[in-house]
């Protein structure tokens, strides 16, 4: 799974969010940290195949 950050938080900021986003399907989650958008691209790539990008959302964005 591929990964797209912007420059790193400074310190004692919040857990960098992501979009786990499938090229596949419409499979879509938001993901707080690192380890969990890639636990969450494994899980869906070992039940369908596909391909998963998971993207850095900037801090002003907030998903449901």
């Amino acid at each position: 799974m591929a990964t797209k950050e912007t420059a790193a938080a400074p310190a004692g900021e919040a857990t960098k969010r992501f979009l786990v986003d499938c090229d596949g399907c419409s499979y879509e989650r938001a993901a707080d940290g690192r380890e969990e958008a890639t636990r969450i691209g494994a899980d869906h790539r070992r039940a369908t195949g596909h391909e998963l990008v998971a993207i850095e959302l900037p801090p002003s964005v907030e998903t449901a």
